[in-house]
């Protein structure tokens, strides 16, 4: 089993079908029902799914979010995701690693996290790949 950071791309990319990632991000939502990887999350990945989500244009936006919702919460009783919060310690490793990458905040926290776990980070963000040294598509 591997353990991994997930970028909320890789999510938003698995809730709609329309995202050009949709087809990628399903080996890992695959990978983490079969019980292949553990998804560990920034909780800010979460609020982030559903912001994203909520600003597409799509008709069914509150199902996939709510549906979202649902899931996550069955991930994390079922041990296959875990949610980290953003404590003082974690913002504070989080701007240093904005700095010295020149990342936006929310891929900081990310990235930071990943770094605090030593996990690879998986993402569909090209900016993050490369200026991130353990991002990997």
């Amino acid at each position: 089993m591997e353990h991994v950071v997930i970028d909320s791309c890789v999510m938003v990319a698995y809730l709609l079908d329309s995202d050009e990632f949709h087809q990628r991000s399903r080996h890992y939502i695959e990978g983490l029902e079969k019980g292949d990887y553990t998804f560990h999350l920034p909780m800010l990945v979460a609020v982030e799914v559903m912001a994203s989500v909520s600003r597409r244009p799509q008709m069914n936006r509150l199902a996939i979010i709510n549906a979202w919702q649902r899931t996550l919460l069955d991930w994390e009783s079922g041990g296959k995701t875990i949610l980290y919060p953003l404590d003082r310690n974690r913002m504070n490793n989080a701007a240093n690693v904005a700095i010295r990458d020149r990342l936006k905040g929310s891929d900081a926290v990310i990235a930071a996290l990943a770094e605090e776990l030593d996990m690879p980070l998986r993402t569909f963000d090209s900016e993050l790949q490369q200026r991130f040294s353990r991002a990997q598509p």
